[in-house]
């Protein structure tokens, strides 16, 4: 009898030393064991608990239907997870409710089908999941307010900057001949100034359009776009002879025209304006994937480091000398945001010298919006 008492015993230990609130419930609905985890969780002390209904550790708003879900449970019995789908609160000696996960596990014995629940309390989770969506919330608030702030700010500055600018030119003309050397140089130091500031806002504004509203999504014949973006870039491509931008057959997707259009003119663009000492070569191609598009503009231009993968997407950055690369440095910046309004992703592959391979991707069943054409 000692050894039996023995084994018990260590059966006991093992029970008690789970990290998991145990309870072992008889066919009638009765408490028959838990161990120490039990009770840190609900607060009862273990002679409490062995011998009342388990609808003791049940909220009171389920607690009367909570009997169907054990006979349902018990006509079936079969290892698996409750309430899948749902959330689920356990109710401690105190009254409150405790979020919780339940595993149940029939236990076939002389008497009847017993049922083992092994819990999980979910209140640290759930508080860093509510931390988590309140600190989301608190971004997309934030970064709401940023772009309208940057929308209105930049909207507000261009009448006052255009009045700086008019009336520098004004007097410019105005006093003409009269401008010593270092007043001449003044003067056009602030009408050049002014015209970067206007590009700037230009730019500010452009990025924050991209960011506001609803994608206005429709059927998109790519060729189309990439036809029509080498006509916008048809100056560029006068200015460098030789330069050219070629294209393989691309599908047809479903995005929103203008900011497709948009995201290949900064793209394309990019390959023309940073190429080395051949003319600019430009080709776009595209592959199917199960789900998605993926696109890609390979030039032979002067390439990136890699370590500046991330930092080229970001807003104003700039890798090069302005005097030989002009540009506010936001292309890829709204390049980047106008891919990821559409639920894809993007990147490239670069060495210094040897080109660059930008590469997206676009949903086939992109994030819709108002204006949605079949």
């Amino acid at each position: 009898m000692n050894e039996l008492e023995a084994e018990i015993q260590r059966y006991r230990d093992i029970i008690d030393a789970s990290p998991s609130a145990l309870v072992l419930v008889n066919p009638a609905g009765e408490i028959v064991l838990v161990n120490r985890a039990t009770e840190r969780l609900f607060g009862y002390a273990r002679e409490e608990l062995l011998g009342n209904s388990v609808e003791m550790l049940v909220p009171a708003s389920v607690r009367g239907s909570h009997h169907k879900y054990r006979e349902s449970y018990l006509a079936t019995p079969e290892p698996r997870m409750m309430g899948q789908g749902r959330d689920l609160y356990g109710m401690g000696k105190d009254g409150e409710e405790i979020p919780i996960e339940v595993g149940l596990t029939p236990i076939h014995m002389p008497d009847g089908t017993h049922v083992l629940s092994a819990i999980i309390d979910l209140t640290y989770r759930k508080q860093a999941e509510e931390a988590l969506a309140r600190q989301a919330d608190e971004l997309a608030r934030s970064n709401a307010e940023l772009e309208q702030f940057a929308y209105v700010a930049s909207h507000d500055l261009q009448e006052p900057l255009r009045m700086v600018r008019s009336y520098t030119e004004l007097m410019e003309r105005h006093l003409g001949q009269d401008l010593d050397e270092k007043s001449a140089k003044a003067m056009k130091y602030v009408v050049e100034g002014a015209e970067r500031m206007q590009l700037l806002i230009d730019d500010l504004l452009l990025y924050s359009r991209v960011g506001r509203g609803e994608l206005d999504i429709a059927r998109v014949d790519v060729n189309a776009v990439v036809n029509h973006v080498a006509n916008l870039l048809s100056v560029t491509l006068a200015e460098q002879p030789g330069a050219t931008i070629t294209w393989d057959e691309l599908p047809t997707v479903r995005a929103s025209e203008s900011m497709l259009v948009q995201l290949f003119q900064n793209l394309i663009f990019n390959g023309l304006k940073f190429h080395g000492e051949e003319p600019a070569r430009v080709h776009v191609s595209c592959e199917e994937k199960a789900t998605e598009w993926l696109f890609h503009i390979q030039d032979n231009g002067i390439g990136i480091d890699p370590q500046y993968a991330e930092r080229v997407f970001q807003v104003f950055q700039r890798l090069h000398e302005r005097d030989r690369y002009p540009g506010t440095g936001i292309g890829l910046a709204v390049a980047k945001r106008i891919v990821e309004r559409h639920g894809g992703r993007i990147g490239f592959e670069s060495e210094p010298g040897a080109g660059t391979r930008f590469h997206f991707s676009l949903p086939k069943t992109p994030r819709t919006g108002k204006g949605e054409s079949p």
